[in-house]
């Protein structure tokens, strides 16, 4: 082979790795990005005392509170000259900063809020001006009241608070009402949004123990109330309030399930009881059935025993045990020891009711049981309640009972689960009690002492049991439990809800997020309790949007025991920061197909390029060859000579050592 044949060849072949390895690196060159920061909280907000309509006299003290000091309509001053109010800070405050209002101005704390940076509690009315000029202060304001209603009982337990500071709503969450029914034509029971443009049902399913219990896929009747008590308890606990938006339940976006086990006149057997438990069980992966709100119970003096060991307070111990919280009346006997079944189950979650002043409603039954076990465990506003009444379109009525005050104890454990899906129904109970404010048996005279009131620092009486159930700290120490809740991490939604308030997923395609905040990893899950969080491989730190494709969600929902994967489901979302994580975003999405097929998202994009790149790289090498063999014939390589073997053999090795020359280290 002459001189320049040999430069060919070795051109020849430096131009086929060449091709080889340009996409090669190009692939692995590093992708530059630079992502606009995202202002925080604090910087979009910004300094809002300077400019704010409560102000008009530019004091930095909220107009209203002259005027409340003056009202006649409420007493918004106490006997000692005291006002409630809000003081807020330029800062996170401290607890330092807390002891400075109460040593400086002898100021009596309430709440301690880092969301919104205040401080709640009662100054003197006179010492206004004097909270101003303590560092850090920016803005006093008035704490309003409200009119007594359903509306009233969302801020006696802080309810509000949780709505204002989490947007925590009951979203993705569904209640088992066990109960009479629902009447699922109310307005305010009819769908999760109160927009006649979507179709988005509230009421999930329904199981009819009394009537139908043949029929148990949640599907074959329509739900309907023929009393209307379990109407009214699914108000309190998710009713949105449509028409009039006034009487709003406690997780108003939770879904609900209606199981009916007592009969039009108000009762029902221990079998129906049973049977519409255990049904709830049965349905709780199906559904998402996370606690199941039950007001009804036996009086302890009529029945001849409250035993741990009967069949429906067995059945209540297993509810929680098998994943569902279940809430119960501890009735309406006005006296001690009158818990009966299944109020009186050990693990169960019994609920009190108080009036609106928070003192003991008179009708409330109390314990001990017939163990010797403090019941209740809670206490929850049960007096004059608005909610649904039934069968009248868009009618409210005021009840009152401890059947009104379970739903809504219940609402708040709904949006306990919408905060850590992780949390076990003891966790719930656990976390309820340790945040509720202890009251004595004889707080405000509502009651008579017990020896209970004697002990020091006492955390439980038959009267109260651990007290008056508080939200917020409840739904904070639930979100808290493994990360601590950031409302400057931030994920939303970006793909579109249909008609149904779901997002429809087929094959090859994704759901669609926004992130903000600094975002560290992503995670994502199923909302079934048996599933647990997933960080998102696909996400890198500094992307701005990720998505969850069919193909993932395929995968989770294959694993999951008697789950399948087409049809509706609920899937959650949060972004993660060191020890901080955002709010979970449930989102409602329906899945269509069971089959994955080549993505149309970022990961299945790329293997497309790189299976494409590989083909035209083939299809050039044939192309070469073909051409360096026609080269090569007309060079006489391929003459008749004898020479033919010696001369190929010489040609391949040369081409060979040339690409071993140039192939990179480890090729």
């Amino acid at each position: 082979m002459s001189v320049p044949d040999e430069i060919r060849g070795r051109l020849i072949a430096f131009t086929i790795l060449g091709m080889m390895l340009v996409p090669a690196l190009a692939a692995a060159a590093p992708t530059v990005s630079n992502p606009s920061q995202m202002p925080t909280y604090a910087e979009q907000i910004g300094q809002w005392w300077e400019d704010t309509n409560m102000d008009r006299d530019g004091d930095y003290i909220h107009d209203a509170i002259w005027i409340a000091a003056e009202n006649n309509h409420y007493q918004y001053l106490n006997n000692y000259g005291r006002i409630s109010v809000i003081v807020d800070f330029d800062h996170t405050p401290t607890e330092y900063d807390q002891e400075m209002l109460e040593r400086e101005v002898e100021f009596q704390t309430q709440f301690r809020y880092w969301l919104i940076d205040s401080i709640a509690g009662t100054v003197e009315l006179d010492r206004i001006h004097e909270l101003l000029e303590l560092p850090g202060v920016v803005f006093i304001e008035l704490d309003g009241r409200l009119e007594v209603q359903m509306e009233d009982v969302v801020p006696i337990h802080g309810v509000d608070l949780v709505w204002q500071d989490t947007g925590y709503t009951g979203a993705g969450v569904t209640m088992a009402i066990i109960d009479t029914g629902i009447d699922a034509n109310h307005s305010g029971l009819d769908d999760l949004d109160d927009d006649n443009s979507t179709n988005d049902t509230k009421v999930l399913a329904f199981f009819d123990a009394v009537n139908n219990p043949g029929a148990t896929n949640g599907s074959e009747i329509h739900p309907y109330d023929d009393n209307g008590h379990g109407t009214h308890c699914a108000g309190i606990t998710a009713g949105t309030g449509a028409p009039t938006f006034q009487h709003v339940g406690v997780a108003p976006h939770a879904n609900l399930v209606g199981v009916k086990v007592l009969s039009g006149g108000g009762s029902g057997t221990y079998a129906q009881v049973m049977a519409g438990m255990q049904w709830t069980v049965e349905k709780r992966h199906e559904f998402n059935i996370r606690a199941a709100s039950m007001s009804l119970g036996g009086p302890a003096v009529s029945e001849w025993t409250t035993s741990e060991q009967e069949s429906v307070n067995r059945m209540a111990n297993e509810m929680m045990r098998a994943g569902v919280a279940i809430f119960i009346a501890a009735g309406n006997s006005a006296f001690s020891a009158q818990i009966g079944t299944p109020g009186s189950a050990e693990d169960a979650i019994t609920v009190g009711a108080l009036d609106k002043d928070t003192a003991i409603a008179v009708y409330s039954s109390q314990g001990p049981t017939e163990e010797g076990r403090i019941k209740p465990n809670l206490a929850f506003v049960g007096s004059s309640v608005n909610a649904p009444d039934a069968n009248t379109g868009d009618g409210y009525v005021a009840l009152s009972g401890t059947s009104m005050a379970t739903p809504g104890a219940a609402g708040l454990g709904v949006l306990m689960f919408q905060a850590n899906p992780d949390l076990s129904p003891f966790d719930v109970k656990n976390i309820m009690q340790e945040t509720s404010t202890y009251r004595q048996c004889h707080y405000m005279l509502a009651n008579e002492p017990c020896a209970e009131d004697l002990i020091p620092k006492n955390r439980q009486n038959n009267v109260y049991g651990h007290g008056h159930v508080n939200a917020q700290p409840a739904v904070e120490e639930a979100a808290n439990y493994h990360y601590e809740l950031s409302m400057s991490l931030n994920v939303t939604l970006d793909s579109e809800y249909g008609v149904d308030n779901r997002v429809h997923i087929g094959q090859g395609e994704s759901i669609l997020f926004n992130l903000a905040g600094g975002v560290q990893r992503v995670q994502w899950r199923t909302w079934d309790m048996r599933d647990n969080w997933m960080d998102l491989a696909e996400f890198t730190v500094g992307d701005e949007e990720f998505e969850v494709t069919h193909s993932l969600l395929v995968d989770r929902l294959r694993f999951l025991p008697n789950n399948t994967v087409e049809g509706d489901q609920v899937i959650l979302v949060r972004a993660i920061a060191g020890d901080q994580a955002s709010t979970n975003l449930a989102v409602g999405i329906h899945i269509m197909g069971e089959d994955k097929i080549t993505q149309s998202g970022s990961g299945s994009s790329l293997m497309g390029l790189i299976v494409g790149i590989l083909a035209l790289l083939v299809l050039v090498l044939l192309a070469t060859l073909v051409f360096a063999g026609l080269q090569l014939r007309e060079r006489g390589f391929f003459d008749s000579d004898g020479n033919y073997d010696e001369e190929m053999d010489d040609a391949v090795e040369l081409m060979m050592s040339d690409k071993e020359e140039a192939a990179p280290d480890g090729g």
